[in-house]
């Protein structure tokens, strides 16, 4: 008989695909990869906390010198969204080669002088890797007080599930890989007739995508909010050609200032959105700049406002909300 302890594993994936190439579920649905994801950690981490002497489990990302949680339960110190400089953190230790079990952090000579010794007493932790064998975040457990002698962990059992969340990961990413290449394709086909940009119902599949990454993957990703300023004087003045012209312009100067990393939308007459995978709360501000400091070089007078969404934290609906009241208080400070 199987251990009690030994994972259940999951019948094999079928290979059935629909008429567009993408691999089908025993539903007949297209198999998504970032909601599997979601799946296998949420019940990794609540076995875990069932299971383990640790209150709090975490799936975790690690980006841009920050490690953000993704996937937790909670009971004490560990929750959703939360952050924590990568270089100050108990997994950055383990990662480097110290012990994946800290039994009494504050005599353990590799963790005992982080400032988080102060209120997590236990730590355990494994490294999961992403698609190209790197680092990809961590599967850890903390409590606030020190194991007893009594207490044990398992550390072949907590290796095992980072390993099977590192093959999952590795399997989810390479299955939304080509949904995402088809759905992308289909949403990049939606454009704005004066700008060739995405148009709104474009930039809505975009959004939508980002979303779904953010709250499996902990994606970093940021969104701005710019709003034209004067075009109906413009239009009024010179003509609706040079309204057009300039709302050309503006389009054509916020896709370079982007980049590969970028997605622009023209979403209304003189509202365009940005997208922008990659950039975590932290960068946000220096990012956006460059935006406007573009408009600003082709004479393109404009407002924006900006937001970075952080998993169980800021959705990106939360976020372009907060980014069009920034817009519409610079709108408003620049009168």
């Amino acid at each position: 008989m199987p251990s009690p302890h030994t994972p259940q594993t999951q019948p094999p994936m079928t290979e059935r695909r629909n008429s567009g190439g993408l691999p089908l579920g025993e539903n007949g649905l297209p198999l998504n990869g970032a909601q599997a994801f979601s799946e296998s950690s949420e019940r990794v981490v609540a076995y875990l906390n069932a299971h383990t002497p640790l209150a709090d489990w975490s799936v975790s990302r690690v980006v841009h010198g920050e490690q953000v949680h993704v996937h937790v339960h909670q009971e004490q110190l560990l929750s959703t969204g939360a952050r924590i400089d990568w270089k100050e953190s108990f997994c950055s230790r383990m990662a480097s080669g110290a012990a994946h079990v800290v039994r009494d952090s504050r005599t353990d000579p590799d963790y005992s002088d982080l400032g988080a010794s102060e209120y997590v007493g236990a730590y355990a932790g494994y490294t999961i890797s992403d698609d190209r064998g790197e680092m990809f975040g961590v599967l850890c457990g903390v409590r606030t007080e020190p194991l007893s002698d009594e207490e044990q962990l398992d550390e072949q059992l907590l290796n095992l599930f980072s390993e099977l969340l590192s093959t999952q990961l590795e399997l989810a990413r390479g299955i939304d890989r080509e949904r995402r290449r088809i759905e992308l394709s289909e949403a990049l086909a939606n454009t704005d007739a004066l700008t060739g940009l995405l148009n709104r119902r474009g930039w809505d599949a975009m959004v939508a995508d980002a979303q779904e990454r953010l709250e499996s993957f902990g994606d970093a990703v940021a969104v701005a909010v710019v709003d034209l300023d004067g075009l109906k004087q413009v239009n009024d003045t010179q003509g609706h050609t040079a309204g057009d012209n300039l709302i050309i312009r503006a389009a054509q100067t916020l896709k370079e200032a982007g980049g590969a990393s970028c997605h622009v939308a023209r979403y209304g007459g003189d509202e365009f959105m940005i997208l922008a995978n990659g950039v975590v709360p932290s960068q946000a501000a220096t990012f956006f700049e460059t935006f406007d400091a573009a408009l600003a070089s082709a004479g393109v007078a404009a407002s924006c406002g900006f937001a970075a969404a952080e998993p169980g934290l800021a959705s990106l609906a939360d976020c372009l909300s907060e980014a069009d009241r920034m817009m519409y208080q610079r709108k408003h400070s620049a009168r």
